[in-house]
């Protein structure tokens, strides 16, 4: 076989069978960006992103992902987020900074940080705002559909409905059995707990594992955790009206 075959041959077997970078490596490919990047190189509209990279964001900027299927996501400024695929679902980890995404039955996303998964109650469409409000407390909010939390190796989870909020305060210390919290009653407000620098809502649930979580849900009437304009810095893909 010539040189020439050779190479029209190599040509046609990386076409036929691309190397997995290709096949089954893209997450999701770039909307409009500003100020962000990946593998070192600025975010381009249309870019490919794969399973591993890193989206970054700097000062005054914004990252956008389309996924497919009306599933997306929203990096603010100074966000770097890690995405991934399976078989069955895009993956993004928050590493700081704070994200939107949407997540579809057709395209399912689902939002990590620590050992914590934020994902759509059975699977349904829904949008979630996931921010670290300081390097050891997150705050979740569900803006459309309910979202489950769910963290630890007993995998306990918290419920989040649509347009209220949980605040998860990260720990190095494991959760231990006997000392989860009575839940309070119905008709009593929630009470307020320092933990550090960090202030919780709490319900009596404990979620453990290696970063150990304790989360808690506030009433949206009561909730002071973000504002209506913070809500609306976030860039969520929904028209968030305030009063």
């Amino acid at each position: 076989m010539g040189l020439r075959h050779l190479i029209i041959a190599v040509v046609v077997g990386v076409l036929v069978c691309p190397p997995p970078a290709l096949a089954g490596g893209i997450v999701g490919s770039a909307g409009p960006s500003e100020r962000a990047m990946v593998r070192g190189v600025s975010l381009q509209q249309g870019a490919n992103i794969l399973s591993g990279d890193v989206v970054e964001v700097g000062p005054g900027g914004e990252g956008v992902v389309t996924f497919g299927h009306n599933a997306m996501a929203r990096f603010a400024e100074l966000t770097a987020v890690r995405a991934s695929r399976d078989t069955n679902s895009i993956g993004l980890e928050l590493l700081r900074g704070r994200m939107v995404f949407r997540t579809t039955p057709e395209q399912p996303v689902v939002g990590s940080f620590a050992d914590a998964l934020v994902q759509p109650e059975n699977g349904q469409e829904a949008v979630a705002i996931v921010a670290f409000r300081t390097p050891s407390l997150v705050v979740i909010t569900a803006e459309r559909g309910a979202l489950t939390v769910t963290a630890g190796t007993a995998k306990r989870s918290v419920t989040v409905p649509q347009g209220q909020t949980v605040e998860v305060s990260l720990s190095d210390t494991p959760a231990t059995a006997g000392t989860t919290p009575d839940a309070q009653p119905a008709d009593k407000p929630p009470s307020k707990k320092k933990d550090g620098s960090a202030m919780m809502w709490t319900t009596g649930v404990v979620l453990g594992g290696a970063a150990a979580l304790a989360a808690g849900l506030a009433a949206s009437s009561t909730q002071t955790q973000l504002t209506c304009a913070q809500k609306g810095a976030l860039v969520s893909p929904y028209a968030f009206p305030c009063p």
